[in-house]
């Protein structure tokens, strides 16, 4: 787990000093494997997490003196007592086992999908970047093709035109029918653009999902990853999924 994302769980903005030495201290416990820490290195995360920066000796001093801590096995250093680890443990689930994705914004801004407030398309969002930047170059660019189907989708009922996503069973067209649809509809209102490049994603992701000897290369998506944004941004105004900025 993010050290930003566990200091919004553990509220260390409401908690005092000493509090706040006592969560970080239980996070590079369990989170990093650092059982032992010193006060200066907890100054410097506080800092780093925007608080002010507290004094060390008078933090150093506050610690001695607390029974949240123990004496380390170095000079100044000092380890969470257990049974306030413990209490820290019940109030806050296991953050090793946190479902959370890491990524940068490599190939999608998460804002605007925050914006969404729709989690499974934060998620998505967030898989694109952290394949793209982990090099699992074949699954990104599948994520990438699913997220295109998904927010058609949403365009075509957005218009009044949720039943042109669907076959006469009701169930969803393929994408290359939603695309081929998408793309003769003025409902939809796709930009000349989006239309020229959009099957290219498509062809991308069936490249990966069933060529058998097609391994997707980093170039691949680089080259057309900013293409990627606009249009995927362009859905999302359609789909009115986030406000378009003035």
């Amino acid at each position: 787990m993010k050290l930003e994302v566990f200091a919004n769980i553990a509220k260390l903005h409401d908690r005092t000093e000493l509090e706040k030495a006592e969560y970080l201290a239980f996070y590079f416990s369990e989170n990093k494997d650092q059982s032992e820490i010193e006060a200066k290195d907890l100054s410097a995360v506080l800092t780093a997490l925007g608080f002010a920066r507290p004094n060390s000796s008078r933090l150093l001093s506050k610690i001695r003196k607390s029974r949240s801590f123990v004496k380390g096995a170095q000079e100044n250093s000092f380890r969470l007592a257990p049974k306030r680890r413990s209490e820290i443990k019940l109030e806050i689930p296991d953050i090793t086992d946190i479902e959370e994705i890491i990524s940068d914004d490599s190939i999608l801004p998460e804002i605007l999908f925050t914006n969404t407030k729709r989690p499974y398309l934060i998620k998505i969002a967030q898989q694109i970047n952290s394949c793209y930047e982990n090099n699992l170059f074949d699954a990104c660019s599948l994520m990438m093709r699913r997220l295109l189907e998904i927010l058609l989708i949403h365009c075509f009922e957005e218009t009044g035109l949720g039943e042109q996503a669907k076959d006469q069973e009701g169930n969803y067209n393929n994408l290359k029918t939603l695309i081929n649809k998408a793309t003769s509809r003025k409902e939809i209102g796709l930009s000349p653009e989006s239309k020229k490049d959009i099957d290219s994603y498509r062809e991308l992701g069936n490249l990966s999902a069933h060529r058998i000897t097609y391994n997707c290369r980093k170039s691949d998506i680089k080259n057309v990853r900013i293409i990627y944004r606009a249009l995927i941004e362009e859905l999302l105004y359609i789909a009115k999924l986030t406000q378009h900025p003035l």
